[in-house]
């Protein structure tokens, strides 16, 4: 029997806790005491209640986000439009009649106009049938029902919605009578429209367009927005403009000085598009000055936006710029940086011959949904207890971003996978938060394939030539390396034989099962073999267009690196490159990953970049994690950290000095909600925990007879890197050690639930489950090659 666990190490794990969160307050003070000589942009929304001199109509108001989607007047074929999915459908004086044949009759939404439910939150339908008892409305996987008036009497039905999927992505499915053998009329069909409310004459609010989100100001026009600020040398403002409604045009002007010069002006109409622009004030520098932001309409009580507006600087402002550059599913082994053989990262080798290179990181979680939220809090995966697709960070956590924005940077979050913005609370602390959608509204499917990195510069390129003047902390996620492999033609030539793509694509989506759950098909040899499927020639054509997602995601870093450099900009960026987790081909007997801590899914990529905050080179084998990149950054930019973090600075590693490690290197994983006996990985089955000491490393299942596996694995790293020997039972004093440890820890770790508190729930549109499905992450139809 294993001992109980020691309470003296419980106690100086909870303590270890506390006392980072008190160091956090030290260095705050510290900061305070030593200001760092550096400029800070003016944030006007952030004043708008302070320092600004409102005019506006005292107004309530609200706005449709998109104009009304209705089909009435069924007098032709052409008017039918509609999909008939079951029974029979005909046009009687302009109603739309349907008739089950065997069976109720439905109909589905045509694909003319594409339904953006992100925009609609009421489905109206004016019907009468002539017999049955409900009718039925049905979106994606959502179901709603309402019981059927009298027999023959037209009456309108209404359903309220909340899918907020944008365009596209789910048809209305309509079954206006769940009577096989009566006639139903349908005069019309409405999609009607959410509404946005604006309470006050002035206000904050984060407003999306298109799925780009930004932190605005409201007004009701006509408005005046009056602010007395000092402006710097070169002097520059910049902001955003918008509209609620399109029938509602805004005149936008900005006045600056006593007088009040004109310095902008402009007239938005388009309700679906952010527009930006960057104002010179460097006529105005050295003075306080009367800045005053205005609008005017048309229409009185018209609504306008002004998003982000900053008053900055084009001079040096001596405070580095971050960007933090993730790949999702990215292998330490798979890359040239880690000595593959095969040259699939040139840059980030040559950027990491001149940076820092951690040679033994480990993610805190080995899939993205637990690990981006870990690394972006720097609370361990167990801490945040992320579970579910729809968890959200906990309410108390302190996202990365926050502390950037309120040191005034610009910051920006620009990603490719619903699981690491709004859908898990990483939107908290951003200015400018671009989700998955408009980054694969770029890309091209002919060329960019399976890849989404060409097409995430497509976005951020601009962006840096709009925010370089400013400090800015910008986040980057892309998926290329992630399933499935299907790599740019030119890089697919690179390590695969292009001939083959066919059948490997064909053999991949063969090999989909919706009850899978893991990033990308996972699938063992055995069930490989099964598909009549060679399992070593499948696992090898995979990786050779894994390799090749792998060199474009590297060519794309490099476009965006050259960009910093052509804006002047490069040197002045802190670079740090890392990976979410890996990914695995039959090392431990499947592919994909999230269901295991094994080294091929949580072994990180993480290198750091500058060559005046990082002078020398260096390669760090000392064992670290991902919670410690948080700390380490603002470490290195003298900024105080927040409350509660549990990661360590790695500045001494940075500079070659020793490090003491405070708290254990933890991996974990949860078992899978709905994981079920019989599923394709018994690891799901399971939770999971992952403890690292010197060269020891020690898996532990919680539910281990559940799940028919092992419940304490021991490996020696040093020895047996790729963790194919189980040496617990030669080593019993060792995993007893590591086992009293990992206890302790676990045990205070639900103390640090306690104090960072729940989380919550996000709402997945279908869109985003359906990137989801593609990525992987959950069953459904199979992902496209």
């Amino acid at each position: 029997m294993r001992p109980t666990r020691p309470l003296g190490v419980f106690l100086t794990f909870l303590l270890i806790a506390v006392l980072l969160s008190c160091r956090s307050a030290e260095r705050r003070e510290e900061a305070e005491e030593t200001p760092a000589p550096s400029f800070r942009p003016y944030r006007f929304d952030d004043n708008l209640e302070t320092a600004a001199t409102v005019s506006a109509p005292e107004i309530r108001t609200s706005a449709r986000v998109a104009d009304p989607i209705i089909w009435k007047d069924f007098l032709t074929e052409k008017d039918a439009n509609w999909k008939l999915l079951r029974g029979f459908m005909g046009l009687r004086d302009g109603d739309l009649i349907l008739k089950g044949g065997g069976a109720s009759p439905v109909i589905q939404s045509p694909k003319d106009p594409e339904i953006d439910w992100s925009l609609f939150d009421t489905v109206v339908i004016r019907m009468m049938a002539e017999g049955g008892s409900e009718l039925k409305i049905k979106i994606g996987d959502v179901e709603l029902t309402q019981k059927l008036g009298p027999p023959h009497e037209y009456r309108v039905y209404r359903f309220d919605v909340d899918i907020q999927a944008p365009r596209g992505t789910r048809p209305l499915a309509i079954m206006p009578t769940d009577s096989p053998a009566h006639l139903a009329a349908i005069d019309y069909i409405e999609l009607a429209p959410r509404r946005t409310s604006f309470p006050t004459a002035a206000g904050k609010q984060v407003i999306g367009k298109g799925e780009e989100y930004r932190n605005a100001i409201y007004v009701h026009s006509p408005s005046t927005l009056t602010f007395e600020v000092p402006v710097p040398e070169h002097g520059r403002l910049k902001f955003g403009i918008g509209v609620a409604q399109k029938n509602q045009p805004v005149t936008f002007r900005v006045l600056a000085g006593p007088s009040g010069k004109p310095v902008f002006k402009e007239k938005v109409g388009d309700a679906s598009r952010w527009a930006d622009a960057d104002v010179d004030l460097s006529a105005f520098a050295g003075e306080s000055t009367t800045i005053v932001f205005e609008t005017t309409a048309d229409s009185n009580g018209a609504v306008g936006f002004w998003t982000n507006p900053l008053l900055t600087t084009a001079a040096p402002k001596n405070r580095p710029n971050v960007l933090i550059y993730l790949v999702c599913s990215l292998r330490t082994d798979h890359t040239s940086l880690y000595g593959y053989e095969r040259d699939t990262t040139p840059f980030m080798k040559s950027l990491g011959a001149a940076g820092v290179v951690f040679e033994d990181a480990q993610a805190q979680a080995p899939w993205t949904k637990a690990s981006v939220p870990s690394l972006m809090t720097s609370l361990y995966a167990y801490a945040t207890n992320i579970r579910h697709d729809t968890d959200t960070i906990p309410r108390a956590a302190v996202p990365l971003a926050e502390v950037f924005r309120k040191e005034g940077y610009s910051t920006a979050s620009i990603v490719t996978n619903p699981f690491v913005g709004r859908a898990s609370g990483l939107h908290r602390g951003y200015d400018y938060m671009v989700e998955y959608p408009v980054v694969h509204h770029e890309r091209k499917d002919d060329v960019d394939r399976g890849t989404d990195s060409a097409a995430l510069n497509k976005v951020a390129l601009p962006w840096l030539q709009r925010h370089h003047h400013e400090p800015f902390f910008l986040y980057l996620h892309v998926t290329d390396p992630h399933a499935p492999y299907r790599p740019p033609k030119e890089f697919e030539r690179k390590f695969a034989d292009p001939a083959e793509t066919k059948q490997f694509d064909e053999a991949y989506r063969g090999m989909w099962d919706p009850r899978q759950y893991g990033g990308g098909t996972t699938v063992s040899p055995e069930m490989v073999k099964r598909k009549g499927v060679d399992p070593k020639r499948f696992i090898q054509q995979a990786k050779d267009r894994y390799d090749g997602e792998v060199a474009f995601m590297d060519h794309s870093l490099e476009q965006l690196a050259g960009k910093l450099k052509d804006l002047g900009a490069l040197d002045d960026t802190l670079i740090i490159v890392l990976a979410d987790h890996g990914e695995e081909f039959f090392d431990h007997g499947f592919t994909a990953h999230g269901h295991s801590l094994y080294r091929e899914l949580i072994h990180a990529v993480l290198m750091m970049w500058n060559p005046r905050l990082l002078p020398a080179p260096r390669r760090v084998t000392e064992t670290v994690q991902l919670i410690d990149v948080y700390p380490t950054i603002l470490d290195l930019l003298r900024i105080a950290p927040p409350g509660l973090i549990q990661g360590q600075s790695l500045a001494p590693l940075l500079a070659g000095k020793p490090f003491a490690r405070k708290a254990p290197v933890v991996s974990t994983r949860f078992a899978h909600p709905n994981a079920k006996p019989g599923g394709t990985v018994p690891e799901n089955r399971t939770g999971g925990f992952a403890i690292f000491q010197d060269q020891w490393k020690l898996i532990y299942r919680d539910q281990a007879r559940r799940a028919g596996l092992p419940e304490v694995e021991l490996y020696d790293r040093r020895a047996d890197p790729k963790e194919t020997s189980n040496v617990a039972a030669a080593n019993p004093e060792v995993v007893t050690k590591l086992r009293n440890e990992l206890d302790a820890w676990i045990a205070a770790q639900e103390e640090v639930k306690k104090m960072v508190g729940p989380g919550g729930k996000s709402k997945l549109d279908p869109q985003s489950l359906e990137r989801l499905r593609t990525l992987g992450y959950i069953g459904g139809s199979a992902p496209k090659p």
